[in-house]
C-alpha cells in the first residue's frame, strides 16, 4: 500500500514538474516556429510563455506570451528591435485576446520602391484587429514628398509645406502646387494634386505591396507639420 501511494505521489510530482517546467518551453518552441512562419527573421528571437495556473497550458492556452528580437526583418520591414506581448493566447487557434507592443528603428528593406524610416511603431488591438500607429517628424515627411515629386517631374522642390489635417503645398520649378494626402483602399499613401498643370493627377508617396506587414489605413498632418500614420497588421503574429 505504501509503495502504491509512493508511486502515485511520485507520478503527481513528475506531472507537476512537467506542467511547471516542461510545458512553457514546449509552447515557446511552437510559437517561435509560428512567428518565424509568419515572416519574422532574427538571430535572437525570444518567446516567453507564462500562465497562472500553469495547468492551463495543458489546454494549450497561455495567459501571456512575450516576443522580443533585435536586428530583425519582418516581411518588408527591417526592425532594430521589437517587444510584443500577447494576452489570452489560444495556441491551436493561433489567436490572442489582446496585443500590445512596439517596433523601434523601422525601415523598409532594401529593394523597396519607397523609403521611410520610423523611430517607433506602436501595436495595439485584439484578435485579428491589430492596429499600428506611428509619427513622422516634419522634416522626414517633407523629404518623403520632395523625393516623390523629384521622381515624378525630375526637379527637386524648393519647398514643401504640410498643413493639418491633410494638405500639402509644393513649390517646384517656379510653380506652387497644392494637394491632399490620403491612403487608398489598397494601402498606398498618395497625394492628389488639386491645381497647376498636373491637377487631377495622383502622386505616389508610399506604395503598398503584397509582402507588406502593415497595411496603411489613414494619414493626418499634425500641428507641427509631421504625419500621423495608422494601419493594420496584415498577418497574424502567431501564424
Amino acid at each position: 500500500m505504501r509503495g502504491c501511494l509512493f508511486t502515485l505521489l511520485l507520478g503527481a510530482v513528475a506531472l507537476a514538474l512537467l506542467v511547471t517546467l516542461g510545458l512553457p518551453p514546449i509552447a515557446a518552441g511552437v510559437l517561435t516556429g509560428a512567428v518565424t512562419a509568419a515572416g519574422l527573421q532574427a538571430d535572437d528571437t525570444t518567446v516567453i510563455v507564462s500562465s497562472d495556473p500553469p495547468t492551463d497550458l495543458l489546454g494549450l492556452h497561455a495567459d501571456e506570451v512575450r516576443i522580443t528580437a533585435s536586428d530583425a526583418t519582418f516581411r518588408d520591414l527591417r526592425i532594430g528591435s521589437l517587444d510584443i506581448t500577447l494576452y489570452g493566447v489560444n495556441l491551436p487557434a493561433r489567436t490572442a485576446d489582446e496585443v500590445d507592443g512596439r517596433l523601434r528603428n523601422v525601415s523598409l528593406v532594401e529593394g523597396s520602391q519607397s523609403s521611410l524610416a520610423l523611430s517607433s511603431v506602436r501595436l495595439t488591438g485584439a484578435g485579428d484587429e491589430v492596429t499600428a500607429s506611428s509619427s513622422v517628424p516634419a522634416a522626414d515627411a517633407e523629404a518623403l514628398v520632395a523625393g516623390a515629386v523629384e521622381s515624378a517631374v525630375g526637379a527637386r522642390p524648393s519647398s514643401v509645406t504640410l498643413t493639418a489635417p491633410d494638405q500639402v503645398r509644393v513649390r517646384v520649378s517656379g510653380l506652387t502646387v497644392h494637394g491632399r494626402l490620403l491612403v487608398t483602399r489598397s494601402g498606398d499613401l498618395v497625394a492628389d494634386l488639386l491645381d497647376g498643370p498636373s491637377a487631377g493627377d495622383r502622386l505616389m508617396l508610399l506604395a503598398a505591396s503584397s509582402e507588406q506587414l502593415i497595411r496603411l489605413t489613414g494619414v493626418t498632418v499634425t500641428g507641427s507639420g509631421g504625419l500621423r500614420l495608422t494601419g493594420r497588421l496584415s498577418v497574424g503574429l502567431v501564424g
